[in-house]
Parts: structure tokens; sequence; C-alpha cells
């Protein structure tokens, strides 16, 4: 018995974490089940952290050490996407990006139909107490001429000290106000326009050529098809016949989700492969680091939390908490000198992250 489990520890376990790891980090077939299977990732590798300790248990012979070590060798890279250490990073650089989804100044407002003032004052003290990014990506933003604080466009723009901007409006009448994504930016920028995929009026993209200094930037601010991982906590449910409407529900959500990002992502692909410059992508992804979505964006960019972050970098503050889907992926002739993730700021239910750049010697 002693014998059997120490052989499915020593070599059970680890190989077949390593079959799921070489899938879904360098394999990647074609398959929703895939993407759904990545979602095990950090499991795996908490479980690889647990086994070598067991093994020692059972024994120090070195025959049992190969699978584990395997294992380890082949979770590099979702480690590198999970988690990162860069102290003491260089701040100096020649331009700051922050990415933030600000879920229309309030999380609930598809179901309150009302405006939160405390978030919207959150979003405008950060800008007054801090050096305001040198460009400002928000998505899910929300604007509104009927109050003095839900009137964003203008506040920000005269708090954060920017020049331009730019938006794919959508008015929705029952919300009295428009939607869209919008950047801010310091910078000149010789032509904006929108980047067009998928039908809701959420899921917009955005695209600007940036003159910073001598150079052009081609700057991506979009917003993929939602996760819509959310419980539903029904009073006239039982806890089994909740726990089954919730676990089915997310199922068909991540499903659906899934084939829309796909959809969509080959779009934004189109405007990163015929880019006369250098890119920078901000978005909200509404995928894991391990999804089919991030390692197609990961194949032409580098991503600036695994090369410059700390700590992982978790952006998303609800339910499941413990996810990073918000990212900023920059293009090899750039350098990042530093990465955030503004945890301090509560404005909506996600975090902001910023990244500063510096250009590469030519």
């Amino acid at each position: 018995m002693k014998k059997a489990t120490g052989i499915l520890i020593c070599w059970g376990i680890p190989l077949v974490s390593t079959v799921i790891v070489l899938l879904i980090s360098y394999i990647r077939p074609e398959g929703w089940f895939i993407d759904l299977l990545a979602f095990g990732i950090p499991v795996i590798l908490l479980l690889n952290l647990l086994l070598i300790p067991l093994i020692l248990v059972f024994s120090r012979r070195w025959k049992y050490w190969l699978p584990p070590l395997l294992l380890l060798l082949f979770s590099v890279k979702p480690i590198r996407e999970t988690i990162n250490y860069h102290p003491d990073r260089d701040t100096l650089c020649d331009f700051t990006v922050m990415s933030y989804n600000i879920a229309t100044f309030n999380p609930q407002r598809m179901e309150e139909k009302r405006s939160n003032s405390t978030n919207n004052a959150s979003l405008y003290n950060w800008l007054r107490n801090n050096r305001p990014p040198d460009i400002l990506c928000l998505q899910e933003f929300y604007h509104s001429d009927l109050d003095d604080y839900d009137n964003t466009l203008d506040s920000i723009l005269r708090i954060g000290g920017y020049r331009y901007f730019y938006m794919n409006p959508v008015y929705k009448d029952e919300f009295r106000g428009i939607f869209g994504v919008i950047t801010f930016s310091k910078f000149r920028s010789l032509r904006s326009g929108p980047i067009k995929y998928g039908e809701h009026y959420m899921n917009k993209g955005i695209y600007h050529d940036f003159v910073i200094g001598k150079d052009t930037v081609r700057l991506l601010n979009f917003h993929l098809n939602s996760m819509s991982i959310r419980l539903n906590r029904s009073d006239t449910l039982s806890f089994r016949e909740s726990v089954r409407y919730n676990v089915s529900n997310i199922y068909d959500r991540l499903h659906s989700g899934y084939h829309h990002r796909r959809a969509e992502i080959a779009e934004v692909q189109k405007f990163i492969d015929d880019s006369p410059y250098m890119v920078i992508a901000c978005a909200d992804m509404n995928a894991v680091p391990y999804s089919y979505t991030y390692q197609k964006m990961r194949k032409t960019l580098r991503n600036a939390f695994e090369d410059a972050g700390n700590g992982f970098g978790f952006s998303y503050n609800r339910f499941p908490y413990f996810i990073r889907i918000d990212n900023q992926f920059y293009d090899e002739r750039l350098q990042v000198k530093f990465y955030r993730t503004h945890t301090e700021m509560k404005a909506s239910d996600h975090y902001p992250i910023e990244a500063g750049y510096s250009f590469r010697e030519k």
C-alpha cells in the first residue's frame, strides 16, 4: 500500500500534471476544453510545490525526483505568467501608460441605473495626488452632462492635464449618458480610429498613433468579451439548486465568452500585424494568462507584468479575486522600466495597472 501510494505521488501525479502543462502552455491544441483546463494551472503549480516534501517522506532515491523535476522544468513558463519578482526597478522612463477598467464608475450601474459619486471622486483625487500617467486608457467608460461628477470626460482632461482624447461613444438613453473605450494623452496623435469587432457596446477597441519624442507608437486600447464569473444568490433556490444553477450558468458563460474572445482577438491581431510602428496594447482581456487569448497576444508582444511586475498582479477586485485579466503588452523595441498594480484604487471592481516605457537604442 505504501509503495503504491509512493508511486502515485512520485510518478503518477507529476507525469499527469506535466502532460497538462505541456498541452496548455506549449502545444495549445484548438478547443474550448483546453481553455477550461487552463483554470487548473495554479492548482498544478501549487501541487508541484507540495510534492517535494512529500517525496522526501517516501524516498530520497534520485529516480523518484525525475518526474517532479520534469514538471518543474516545464512549469517555468506558467510560473512566470503567474508570479514575478523584480525589486528596485528603475522608475526613470520616457513615458508612462495606465490601463484601467473603470466599470462605468459604478460596477452596479447596470442594475441600479444610477451613479456613485464616491467612485468618481476616488479617481479624481488619485489623479490630483499622484503623477498622472502620460497616456490613460479606460475601458467601460461612462460620461454624462447631467451632473458635475458624471462630467467625467472634462474632469479627467482638466485634472490629469491631458491635451487629447479619443473614444468610440455609444449613447444609452436608459442611463442618460455615453459608454465606450477612451484614451487620454499628453502626446499628439497622428491618427486614431476604432477597432471593429463584436456587437456589445461595452466590448470595443480603439487605436492611436502617438508621436513621442522622435518616435511613433501605435497604442491599442480594447475590452474583450466578459468572463461573467458571477454568483447568483437567489433566495428562492435551495442550496443544492443554487450550486447546480451557478455551476451550469458559469460554465455556459465561460464557453460563450471563449468563442467571442477568440474572434475578437483575431481582429486585434490584424492591427498589430499591420502596424507600421511599434505597438503597446492595453486591455481588459477577460482571460487568464494561460488562455488562448493571452497566449495569442504573447506570441507577438512581450507582457509588462512578466518583465517588470511583482507578486501575482491580481487585477480583479471581485469574485474570484485571484485572477489577472488586465494587461499591457509591448513591442520588443521598447523596454519596460516598471510595472505597478494600484490596489489602493477602489473606484471600480478592477485595479489600474501602470507601466513605464523607454525606447531601446537603435
